[in-house]
């Protein structure tokens, strides 16, 4: 493959249908050797979360998916977000482009939130070097969304390499005309999704890294939560009739700090009070189910929910989640005996709410969701998970 042809290689990969074969080994092709892995993480985030700030943490953790989206075609770049950070994998061409986004994300959180949001790319090659590969999938969640799935280890390497002495050099360092980086479709504009019957559980599970067939572990998880949940479209934590658009002006001032960097705050305070009537006309348009020339409002919502990721996989699974304490009680059940008979780590975090940042390209159908649980979930089980694998290691 030539270094031309390479920028095409996740375009065109043939698509999973089938999330239950996410994980399968035979699904995944190595990323080229010309290729890099971008990774971020928010320093210090547990105590931001602490301080209620858990939805400035995921969206400064989005930002650099969607300035990367803005420089290349959508369709070529992988991705994966991870609550507190996200990771990507780039070809050569967009190196640059890639280390500017990534240094204007570091400067706006550095500059608008005060947090530190450690960014680094890292060749494909110094991956394989150290005994790790990338290898990738393309799994169809809807016809309007594609999602990238990671399996091989390099994704989980490169995060640990962000946190590790002597890999410095590979650090990209904020960039002062941050103000010149585009972050539009960046958007803020939800409430939280509450679930007053239910619990949003958001799970992280990892097979032991010294399994042999780790897709049986995966797999019979899922195959778990299935039986359990009835999964697929019983567990989206995205209800459809309890989404609700916010009008806070404090809260959508997280969306304006972005789309506005270094402008005046009468320009920002412009863009809420602008957002404010969009939104109030949204509400009304998605109320009526009306269908104008560009956009069928009727389908806004219910393309949320489809088009979020509350489930996925990068070196992991990862889900968000909704189901009865009695159905997650029995899941924990079954991943305790799962981790004290050595297959397999975990780390869960309960809330009452899912939380949503949104990549928004058109109204009509092209938006994604990332989604969390209340209270910075990701980040929460994260810290489980750890602690878990750790145990597996002394065993």
């Amino acid at each position: 493959m030539t270094a031309t042809d390479s920028s095409k290689f996740y375009a065109n990969l043939p698509v999973v249908e089938d999330f239950f074969n996410a994980s399968a080994h035979h699904n995944h092709h190595p990323l080229p050797e010309d290729w890099y892995i971008a990774v971020t993480d928010i320093e210090n985030s547990t105590a931001a979360i602490n301080n209620d700030r858990y939805k400035t943490v995921n969206i400064l953790g989005a930002s650099p998916i969607v300035g990367i989206l803005n420089v290349g075609q959508r369709d070529e770049i992988p991705y994966t977000f991870a609550g507190d950070g996200s990771a990507f994998c780039i070809p050569p061409n967009l190196l640059d482009g890639a280390k500017r986004v990534l240094g204007g994300a570091r400067q706006i959180g550095k500059v608008e939130y005060e947090l530190d949001l450690r960014t680094a790319i890292y060749p494909v090659s110094l991956i394989r070097q150290q005994g790790y590969d990338v290898r990738v999938a393309r799994y169809r969640a809807t016809e309007f969304y594609t999602q990238a799935i990671f399996t091989g280890g390099g994704i989980s390497r490169a995060e640990e390499l962000l946190k590790e002495h002597g890999y410095e050099k590979y650090d990209v360092q904020a960039l002062k005309d941050a103000e010149n980086v585009d972050f539009s479709g960046l958007e803020c504009r939800w409430q939280e999704v509450e679930q007053p019957d239910k619990e949003v559980i958001t799970l992280l599970v990892k097979s032991n890294p010294s399994a042999d067939q780790p897709d049986q572990v995966y797999n019979s998880v899922l195959q778990k939560m299935r039986e359990m949940f009835g999964f697929d479209n019983k567990t989206n934590p995205i209800n459809v009739s309890d989404l609700t658009m916010n009008l806070s002006f404090g809260k959508l001032m997280g969306e304006a700090k972005f789309r506005n960097f270094g402008k005046s705050w009468f320009k920002r305070f412009g863009y809420v009070l602008q957002v404010q009537l969009q939104t109030i006309i949204g509400k009304v348009l998605m109320a009526l189910n009306y269908e104008t020339s560009a956009t069928d409002w009727s389908l806004y919502k219910p393309d949320m929910a489809r088009n979020s990721d509350h489930r996925k996989f990068d070196d992991m699974l990862r889900v968000v989640i909704s189901g009865t304490k009695s159905q997650r009680q029995e899941l924990e059940n079954f991943l305790d005996q799962q981790h004290q008979r050595g297959n397999l780590a975990y780390g869960i975090h309960l809330a009452n709410a899912a939380m949503i940042t949104c990549m928004v390209f058109q109204y009509h159908r092209d938006h994604v969701h990332f989604v969390d649980g209340k209270g910075g979930g990701y980040v929460s089980a994260a810290k489980g998970l750890k602690k878990r694998l750790e145990s597996l290691e002394k065993n």
